[in-house]
């Protein structure tokens, strides 16, 4: 008896880790997306307030505006690196959802998965048309 519950006890444990990383995931790709200014507005909100707080001097805006120029393209490197790797995960997630749906669900979830998807495309398509 006890050791049947002490594996029922580490089964659900088991289950809600499971539930935790499906959900931290699925938070992801399946959770409305906040409305976010776009960069440029952020990023002239910020070189406001440096010139306002520190007082810069204009040669030090300028080379603040170098600094935000290559930080930028730094971040945008190291995202497109790594971009590969997110997508093998990304494919991973679905495949492990597609299988333990029944082939009833499949279609639902498939369109659901490319509504995510066009979604996705579109607030990138914003995101390249803010920053040019």
């Amino acid at each position: 008896m006890q050791r049947n519950q002490l594996a029922a006890g580490g089964f659900a444990a088991l289950l809600f880790l499971g539930g935790v990383a499906t959900g931290a995931l699925g938070h992801r790709f399946f959770a409305p997306a906040p409305v976010i200014a776009a960069p440029d507005a952020a990023r002239h909100r910020y070189m406001q307030e440096m010139q306002d707080r520190l007082k810069l001097t204009p040669a030090q805006v300028t080379q603040l505006e170098t600094i935000m120029h290559e930080t930028k393209a730094k971040t945008k490197t190291v995202r497109d690196s790594i971009h590969p790797q997110i997508l093998e995960i990304k494919h991973e997630h679905i495949a492990r959802i597609r299988a333990i749906l029944t082939p009833e669900q499949i279609p639902a979830y498939e369109k659901l998965v490319a509504e995510r998807e066009q979604r996705s495309r579109e607030m990138d398509e914003h995101d390249r048309n803010a920053t040019h």
